[in-house]
């Protein structure tokens, strides 16, 4: 699932090439989850934390390419390209949330 959550991370960077020369930049990796079987609560409660950033990070992302994607003087396929790059980041933050949801249920079992 970890290699999943990379190789989405990935996919969303190359596919953000025309937000990109518009200025929209995303300065976020996805969080790996931690292994659930030797995590401790600090590592949970920074994985949470990561998360969170990183959503935020996709929020301030997504508005910069809602604005070009929105903008009607923009060429058709900078805008295309932009409505793309969100949907990827929509992706990326479900594998996120799936993985996080797995090493969640893992992690309570493995500390009852």
């Amino acid at each position: 699932m970890m290699k999943s959550i990379i190789g989405a991370a990935a996919a969303f960077v190359l596919a953000s090439g025309a937000a990109m020369a518009n200025d929209c930049v995303l300065e976020a990796e996805a969080p790996v989850m931690p292994d659930p079987k030797t995590a401790t609560a600090e590592d949970r409660a920074a994985t949470i934390a990561a998360i969170k950033d990183y959503q935020a990070k996709l929020g301030e992302y997504r508005d910069c390419v809602t604005a070009i994607s929105d903008n009607q003087e923009l060429d058709i396929e900078v805008r295309k390209q932009a409505l793309k790059d969100f949907n990827a980041t929509v992706e990326s933050e479900t594998e996120v949330v799936k993985a996080w949801q797995k090493f969640s249920k893992a992690y309570e079992k493995a500390n009852k």
